[in-house]
């Protein structure tokens, strides 16, 4: 088996890479592992991005690149779209030509938040924002052009190897006696560490279609923050806001949370609760 990560040198990617490698490496017979990033193929070009994996030959493409930043891609349309849905087109129909099953990662911001639980696999998608509408705009055009993907949408992804909402608290804390968080925004904090073992128990499995990823439990952002600082022991007071004090560029869902009980139905494997994972995660920082 050789699995092709594309967009290794982001947060997702790093954390997947170095676990296959892990896994890999106990195993006497060994998948081969390629690390891909924006130097090697550029996924907005249809020419480059078939040429590239025609010349791999992967038997696994895992998508990891996203134009991520929600805020951002208000004002950068163009290149949302190119990276969020012509990249994952261009993947799409080159894995199709080489037969390469494809593992593409989405999110929970396909949803518009309206509803009072988390969202399952057949709700419908509203999404609010261009990050939102693009990402969904890859996802129905991975399924368009093959049957042979999985699509993981996950949520609130924080790790060792990119700034996210848990290095931004701890940075703000250090500056300050207190910090503003917003209580109405729910979702799914999740773990890369503990992803990148869920899209190796997928394609182990052999899983297709779409399904929900995160680590188990809900929380607002603001439940999040006060937890990060219950585990540091810094007195760092969190303040309560709402999403309409907080100005931004992006609308995004007051309830992104996601239910993975297909998951887990289909792989035999639960994430674990979010605390727990988070708790690990600080050890490291």
């Amino acid at each position: 088996m050789k699995i092709l990560v594309i967009g290794a040198h982001g947060m997702l990617g790093r954390d997947l890479v170095g676990q296959l490698s892990i896994i890999f490496n106990s195993k006497v017979s060994c998948p081969k592992v390629i690390a891909a990033t924006h130097g090697h193929v550029d996924i907005t070009h249809g020419s480059n991005t078939s040429a590239f994996i025609a010349r791999i030959k992967p038997d696994v493409i895992v998508n990891c690149t996203a134009f991520t930043n929600v805020d951002a891609c208000e004002t950068h349309i163009s290149e949302a779209f190119a990276v969020n849905a012509t990249g994952a087109k261009n993947i799409a129909l080159a894995g199709k030509e080489t037969g390469a099953k494809i593992i593409h990662i989405s999110t929970d911001y396909v949803f518009d938040g309206t509803k009072n639980e988390p969202y399952s696999e057949t709700d419908q998608p509203n999404p609010l924002s261009v990050y939102g509408k693009s990402k969904l705009e890859g996802e129905l055009a991975i399924q368009e052009i093959t049957n042979n993907y999985v699509i993981i949408r996950t949520a609130w992804l924080y790790g060792p190897h990119r700034r996210n909402f848990v290095t931004t608290m701890l940075e703000l804390g250090r500056k300050n006696c207190s910090v503003s968080v917003v209580t109405d925004q729910q979702g799914c904090p999740t773990y890369t560490a503990d992803l990148s073992y869920a899209i190796w128990t997928i394609i182990s499995s052999g899983l297709q279609g779409l399904y929900h990823v995160t680590n188990d439990g809900t929380c607002s952002r603001y439940e999040w923050a006060r937890k990060i600082f219950e585990l540091t022991g810094d007195q760092v007071a969190v303040l309560p806001v709402k999403t309409s004090d907080y100005k931004r560029a992006a609308n995004v869902p007051q309830n992104s949370s996601l239910n993975c009980t297909k998951y887990t139905s289909a792989s035999g494997h639960k994430m674990r609760p979010w605390q727990d994972a988070l708790e690990e995660y600080m050890k490291i920082l």
